[in-house]
C-alpha cells in the first residue's frame, strides 16, 4: 500500500495570476473575466489556484501460483499515481502562467551593451518584486480593444490541477518451461488511465450551445452564419436583439465575439493542468526466452495491442488529432497517435563453438559472436484531414474533421508494396473524404486503424571475435551494421487537405498536393562501423 500526498506548490511570493471566471472585470463593464491574483491579502483572491489531492492511495497486489513443475500462473494489479503537472519555466516574456503582461523587464543601457552579466546576477530593486499591479481590469488595455490571451499566456487554472493522474493496471500471465533453458510466457496486460492532463478538452471561451439556443441561432442555417460574422453595430444584429456585451466593446467586434462567455478576450481560453483525460490499453503479450546454452541466447517478444486516448497522449487537434468538439467530450475518444497494434522484437546472441581438436581450425572458426536486434511494427497513423467548412469562424472553438466516404479506398497504392515512386505517385485517395456540411460537425474519428503509413522494420546486426594476445591481454574486434538489409523508408505523405491542387515542377514531378511525398525526405541508408578494443 502506498499513499502519495504532494501539493502543486506556488510561486515563492505568490506572483501568479490568471483569468478569473468569477472575477468582475472593470474594463469589461463588470463582466466576469478579470485578472485574479493568487495568494492572500488585499487585491488577491485569498486562495490558491489549485488544491492538494489527499486520496492518492495506491494498493498493489501480486500473485504467483505454481501449477506444476514447469508451469506458473502469475497475476498482478495495482494503482499508481503520477507526479504533479509541470510548471515549466516562469519568465516575464511568454509565461504559461499568465504573468507576461505584468512583469519586470531587463533592458540594455545602450546598443551593443549587455543588459546584465550572469557573473553579476540579476540587478533590480527588491521592492519591484512585490509591487506588481493587482488591478483586476489590467486586461484588456486599452478597454476599447480586446485582450489577446495567447500573447501573454493567459489561462485559467483548473482548481483540481493538483490531482495526480491515476493508472489502474493489471496483468495475468501463464509461464511454462518448454525444454531446459527455454520458456514461453503469454499474458493479458491492461490499464486504464484517469485524470490525465488534457487542457485541450475545454475551451472556456467557446460559445455555449445554450447561448445559441437562447438567441435561436442554428449554425447550420446560412442566414444565422451571416449573423454570427456580422459586426455588433450592424442592422442584422439589432434585428435579432443582440447588443454590445459592455460599453467599451469595439464596434468592429462580431456578433459571435459578443456571444462568448468572456467577450473581452479575442482568443479561446484553455484550462491549465486540467485532469480530464483518459487512456485505455489492452494487449496480448507473448515472450520467448532462451537462456544461454550451446552458445545461443535468445529473447523474443510479441505484442498485439490497442491504445486509445481521450484528450491526452499527444493527440493534436482537427486535421490529425483528438479534439474535435469540446461540447461532445465522449466523442473525442480515439486511437492514440502513437498506436502500434502489432510489434515483434527479437534479440539474439550466438557464439560459434570450437568443435575440432585441430588448433588452427579451432582458432579460426570458434569463438565468433553473432548478434542482433530486429524490430518489426505497424506503420504510424495518418490523421483524418480537417474540414474546410470554417466551422470555427462561427462557433469560436476548434474546427472539425472531414467525413470518411464508405466504400472508398484510402490509398491509391499500398504503402507496403515497394512500388511507390515519389516522383510520380500521389498515394492518398482524395475521394475517401467529403467535407462536413456548412455549420455542422464532422463525424469521423481522429484516426482509423487501416489508415497507416509504411510498416516499420529495424534490423541491426553485429559480428565479432575476442582474441587473446597473451595472459591478461585481449583484442576484441566487432563489426556493427545498422539497417543491415538496406530498407528504404518514405516520408509520410501530405494528408491535410484532400481538396488541395497538385503542383508540379517543369519536369512534371509533383511538388505538392494531397498524397504528395517529398522525395528529399527518404530514410534508409545502410551503414556500419568497425570497432576495435584492446584490454590489458
Amino acid at each position: 500500500m502506498r499513499w502519495d500526498l504532494a501539493g502543486q506548490g506556488h510561486e515563492t511570493h505568490w506572483r501568479t495570476s490568471e483569468i478569473g471566471i468569477h472575477t468582475p472585470n472593470p474594463s469589461a463593464g463588470g463582466l466576469p473575466g478579470g485578472i485574479s491574483y493568487e495568494g492572500y491579502g488585499p487585491g488577491r483572491c485569498n486562495c490558491t489556484f489549485t488544491h492538494t489531492y489527499p486520496y492518492a492511495i495506491g494498493p498493489r497486489l501480486a500473485l504467483a501460483y505454481q501449477i506444476d513443475d514447469k508451469t506458473v500462473l502469475r497475476a498482478g494489479w495495482g494503482l499508481s499515481y503520477s507526479a504533479g503537472a509541470n510548471w515549466w519555466y516562469v519568465t516575464g516574456g511568454s509565461s504559461s502562467l499568465g504573468v507576461g503582461f505584468n512583469s519586470i523587464n531587463f533592458s540594455n543601457a545602450a546598443f551593443g551593451i549587455a543588459a546584465l552579466q550572469f557573473s553579476n546576477g540579476l540587478k533590480y530593486n527588491q521592492a519591484d518584486l512585490h509591487t506588481a499591479s493587482l488591478d483586476p481590469g489590467i486586461v484588456p488595455n486599452p478597454p476599447s480593444s480586446l485582450g489577446v490571451p495567447s500573447a501573454w499566456g493567459g489561462q485559467i487554472t483548473d482548481p483540481n490541477g493538483g490531482r495526480p493522474a491515476r493508472i489502474n493496471q493489471w496483468n495475468i500471465a501463464l509461464q511454462r518451461e518448454v525444454v531446459r533453458n527455454l520458456s514461453i510466457e503469454a499474458a493479458y496486460v491492461g490499464n486504464r488511465g484517469a485524470w490525465l492532463e488534457a487542457n485541450g478538452l475545454v475551451n472556456m471561451n467557446a460559445i455555449q450551445p445554450a447561448t445559441f439556443k437562447a438567441y435561436r441561432i442554428d449554425v447550420a442555417n446560412a442566414d444565422d452564419r451571416t449573423l454570427l460574422t456580422s459586426r455588433i453595430d450592424s442592422a442584422l444584429a439589432a434585428q435579432r436583439g443582440i447588443t454590445k456585451p459592455f460599453a467599451a466593446f469595439p464596434n468592429s467586434g462580431t456578433v459571435a465575439q459578443a456571444l462568448r462567455p468572456f467577450p473581452e478576450y479575442a482568443d479561446g481560453l484553455a484550462l491549465r493542468w486540467a485532469p480530464l483525460g483518459n487512456s485505455w490499453y489492452d494487449a496480448l503479450q507473448v515472450k520467448v526466452n532462451k537462456r544461454t546454452s550451446h552458445g545461443l541466447e535468445l529473447t523474443t517478444s510479441f505484442s498485439w495491442q490497442k491504445e486509445q486516448a481521450l484528450g491526452t497522449g499527444g493527440n493534436p487537434g482537427p486535421g490529425g488529432g483528438g479534439i474535435n468538439d469540446v461540447f461532445n467530450r465522449p466523442n473525442q475518444k480515439s486511437l492514440q497517435v502513437t498506436s502500434t497494434p502489432l510489434l515483434i522484437v527479437v534479440a539474439f546472441n550466438y557464439q560459434t563453438p570450437k568443435l575440432t581438436t585441430h588448433k588452427l581450425v579451432r582458432q579460426v572458426s570458434g569463438g565468433w559472436t553473432f548478434g542482433g536486434v530486429v524490430r518489426y511494427g505497424s506503420g504510424s497513423l495518418i490523421g483524418v484531414p480537417g474540414a474546410r467548412n470554417n466551422l470555427n469562424t462561427y462557433t469560436l472553438q476548434s474546427g472539425t474533421r472531414m467525413n470518411r466516404v464508405a466504400g472508398q479506398p484510402l490509398f491509391t497504392k499500398n504503402p507496403n508494396c515497394g512500388c511507390i515512386d515519389p516522383n510520380k505517385d500521389l498515394v492518398l485517395n482524395p475521394g475517401a473524404w467529403s467535407d462536413a456540411p456548412a455549420g455542422q460537425w464532422g463525424y469521423s474519428s481522429a484516426y482509423y486503424n487501416d489508415y497507416r503509413w509504411q510498416r516499420q522494420a529495424s534490423e541491426n546486426l553485429n559480428v565479432g571475435r575476442r582474441f587473446q594476445v597473451r595472459e591478461k591481454m585481449y583484442l576484441e574486434i566487432r563489426a556493427e551494421f545498422f539497417n543491415a538489409f538496406n530498407r528504404l523508408y518514405l516520408g509520410g505523405p501530405s494528408s491535410g487537405n484532400p481538396t488541395q491542387t497538385t503542383t508540379y515542377n517543369s519536369a512534371g514531378v509533383p511538388t505538392g498536393g494531397y498524397g504528395y511525398i517529398n522525395a528529399n525526405n527518404i530514410a534508409g541508408q545502410r551503414n556500419g562501423q568497425l570497432v576495435a578494443r584492446f584490454q590489458f
